[in-house]
């Protein structure tokens, strides 16, 4: 009987110090109490349209007219038109035809019969330096380092001149001759327009959706346990610009070149307007 008490004894004994050492095991954490890697709210994007207006200083038409006094012009007098050292469209032909007419000259085709000849000996271009246009209104991009990157523009320019002669028929002296030239950068009165467009975009995005699934998956989660979850990085934004598209004015050789009619058109008239009539 003694043995059966001894017996029980220990057995009881072997419980209770079981029973003792299960309070030092620690209890594992599970899945759903680790903290998970929270995903960054995504920023704002935005794409901006910005049109940029690029000057130039303008320059004044360069004319030398002289008008000598030994056969004075008379209105009601009549003039012919010579253009057979240029190629004269109808339309500067007619310009030139109205002017004499507001000066009370008149205009005839026969040489033998006029008091005076206008010959025009030159209708005239010649290439010269890219004009370098300056931005205006660069205050409207934000960035610092995109205005200084778009701060010039450099366009195709064309110098054109005309020159004229009017003579005294019957004594063929000359009475009055007279040239002038401008550039058509000058010429081109308005601004040279440009659009640009800005766009944003999340750089990194794969990186950060990769970086929260890595630490929120089942192995992650276990081996963290009850640490706190790793900060994800922050979406880094980039904006890209567009080409700049022009939408006004005249900047390529082509649209230089299609100026000259105009300017030469507008030349001969201002030239045209300094003969003196009594």
């Amino acid at each position: 009987m003694t043995k059966n008490i001894l017996k029980s004894g220990l057995v009881f004994t072997t419980l209770v110090l079981v029973g003792c050492s299960s309070f030092n095991v620690p209890m594992p954490v599970l899945e759903s109490q680790t903290e998970r890697v929270v995903m960054p709210a995504k920023p704002t994007l935005s794409e901006r349209t910005y049109v940029l207006e690029y000057q130039i200083e303008h320059q004044s038409p360069r004319l030398k007219s002289v008008q000598l006094p030994a056969h004075p012009v008379n209105r009601g007098q009549t003039v012919v038109i010579d253009s057979q050292q240029v190629a004269l469209t109808d339309r500067l032909r007619n310009r030139l035809i109205a002017i004499f007419n507001e000066k009370e000259l008149i205009v005839i085709n026969d040489p033998k019969q006029a008091d005076y000849m206008l010959s025009i000996n030159q209708l005239d271009i010649s290439e010269t330096d890219d004009a370098e246009y300056t931005l205006s209104n660069g205050h409207i991009l934000s960035k610092e380092d995109l205005q200084e990157q778009l701060a010039k523009q450099k366009c195709s320019n064309i110098s054109g001149s005309v020159s004229m002669k009017l003579t005294h028929q019957s004594s063929k002296d000359v009475v009055w001759f007279a040239k002038s030239s401008l550039d058509t950068a000058s010429f081109q009165r308005n601004p040279l327009r440009f659009q640009l467009t800005l766009t944003d975009s999340i750089e990194n995005q794969e990186q950060v959706q990769q970086f929260v699934e890595k630490h929120n998956s089942p192995d992650a989660l276990a081996e963290r346990g009850d640490k706190p979850a790793p900060v994800a990085p922050s979406y880094q934004i980039v904006t890209k610009s567009s080409e700049l598209e022009k939408i006004a004015g005249a900047c390529t050789t082509t649209e230089v070149s299609a100026l000259v009619p105009d300017l030469h058109y507008y030349l001969s008239g201002i030239i045209l307007e300094k003969i003196s009539i009594n």
